[in-house]
């Protein structure tokens, strides 16, 4: 009697560390994207597939209301709604536009503000290889606002530029 429940105790030890051990590891694993650097990238890639279904609302809801980026082809700084209409524009000029994302890397500055950034290369053409494109280096800023995170700010530029 006294040996079997020396043997349960045993068994529940070794169950509970076999238990602690396996919710280490799931939480070693689950450290490998911080949530908020998962809700960037997913925030990103709506974004992406907003543009590819032409979609320039989609694209812009989750621009923050004071929004700047570094502007046009003249360099003008845009606002959130100066943005709309500047893609509304090049819908117009390109009815075939197509952006392609490179890898992301974010950076989280502190709890609610991050960075993300990636290359981007934007093509154009209705053939099966694209008329033109072009290569930009895109840098963004984003803040955590109740529980979504919105950009606030973005530069391109076109790769190998120094502007």
């Amino acid at each position: 009697m006294r040996r079997r429940f020396h043997r349960s105790i045993s068994m529940a030890c070794v169950l509970i560390a076999c238990t602690l051990l396996a919710s280490t590891l799931l939480a070693l694993a689950g450290c490998h994207r911080t949530p908020a650097e998962q809700a960037i990238r997913e925030t990103i890639a709506a974004m992406q597939k907003a543009s590819d279904a032409h979609d320039v609302g989609g694209v812009v809801a989750p621009m923050a209301d004071d929004f700047v980026g570094t502007g046009d082809e003249e360099g003008e700084p845009l606002d959130r709604k100066g943005f709309e209409r500047f893609l509304r524009l090049l819908q117009l000029r390109e009815s075939d536009l197509r952006a392609h994302l490179g890898p992301i890397t974010i950076a989280l500055q502190g709890t609610d503000h991050a960075t993300a950034d990636f290359t981007m290369a934007v093509t154009g053409g209705s053939g099966l290889l694209p008329d033109d494109g072009r290569i930009e280096q895109v840098h963004t800023g984003w803040r955590l606002q109740g529980s979504d995170w919105k950009m606030i700010s973005a530069e391109w530029k076109a790769s190998g530029s120094d502007k």
